[in-house]
């Protein structure tokens, strides 16, 4: 018809993350139709230098190259791309891009964290079910960097981004196989030493559902509920109490990686970052005197989507 507009039907959106690059397919020709869900552990951080200068291993392009795959294979006719915290880091993130626009032929945007917080508040508004949506404190734990995002009415009232990932801390570390409690409390004295203690106290005062979302908290719930394959229906909206995150610290650092991957729910390639996720988020609740929490298998992906029309 004339001055219509053609609503694009099959749409992707690609959320390339320190630690984890995630794929999103839906057709958008009526309802949005969830057709394919991807993502791979690439840990990306773990390959920046004491320079800042991130040179990209062979599996960031196997990740690209079977990403790439499956849009062309659901025939994707619109995509929009985006870097987080590891691409902003990088000094080379110039020819970074570059190299991704020759080879793969589209634009890869990286992302300020004040974008970061925003999509990532749009996935989790989008998809999980709570029961004051009004008032909402979402935590983004990622690889590179931890948003926190208050948000009142579906709109971010103020956020912050704090230094820390789960990468940022392995790398800072080295911890990867057993860790003793001298350093667990270590980690945790520094993971204190950047939560933004002004931030924190402007939210003494506000009532809000606490929502964790990205690796760390789903993995968390898989966990609990010991999924041996993952379900996003039972994972989204799951609520967890502070005595199982402290159960696991108790446990988890004793083992070693073999031992972690035995873990029904813990996925292949988190098994060396997922205590400094779990500490980052433990942490935090003590901060906000928080015990509960919801978790949300939303955010960047599934903010980014709704910004294709």
């Amino acid at each position: 018809m004339p001055g219509s507009t053609k609503l694009n039907m099959i749409c992707a959106s690609v959320d390339l993350g320190t630690n984890a690059f995630r794929l999103l397919i839906v057709d958008k020709r009526e309802d949005v139709k969830v057709l394919k869900k991807y993502r791979t552990i690439v840990s990306l951080g773990a390959f920046i230098n004491k320079d800042s200068r991130l040179t990209p291993p062979k599996k960031y392009y196997k990740a690209l190259d079977k990403i790439f795959s499956i849009i062309r294979l659901y025939k994707v006719e619109k995509i929009k791309i985006v870097g987080t915290s590891v691409f902003r880091d990088a000094t080379n993130k110039k020819s970074i891009v570059k190299e991704f626009k020759k080879i793969y032929s589209y634009n890869l945007n990286i992302i300020t964290p004040k974008k970061e917080a925003y999509l990532s508040t749009k996935g989790v508004l989008s998809t999980l079910k709570i029961s004051n949506k009004k008032n909402s404190l979402i935590i983004d734990i990622g690889g590179g960097s931890t948003e926190l995002i208050l948000v009142k009415d579906s709109k971010i009232i103020k956020y912050v981004s704090l230094n820390i990932g789960v990468v940022k801390l392995l790398n800072l570390f080295g911890f990867k196989g057993k860790i003793n409690s001298n350093k667990i409390e270590l980690i945790k004295a520094f993971i204190l030493s950047k939560i933004d203690k002004e931030f924190i106290g402007t939210l003494k005062n506000e009532k809000f559902d606490l929502v964790f979302n990205a690796g760390t908290a789903t993995t968390l719930a898989a966990m609990k509920l010991e999924l041996s394959k993952y379900n996003h229906s039972l994972i989204n909206g799951y609520r967890i109490n502070v005595n199982y995150v402290d159960d696991v610290i108790s446990f988890l650092p004793k083992l070693n990686l073999k031992e972690r991957l035995s873990i029904v729910g813990l996925e292949k390639g988190r098994e060396k970052v997922i205590i400094y996720g779990i500490l980052i988020l433990r942490v935090i609740l003590l901060n906000l005197r928080k015990r509960v929490f919801l978790v949300s298998d939303s955010g960047v992906l599934e903010g980014l989507i709704q910004e294709i029309d």
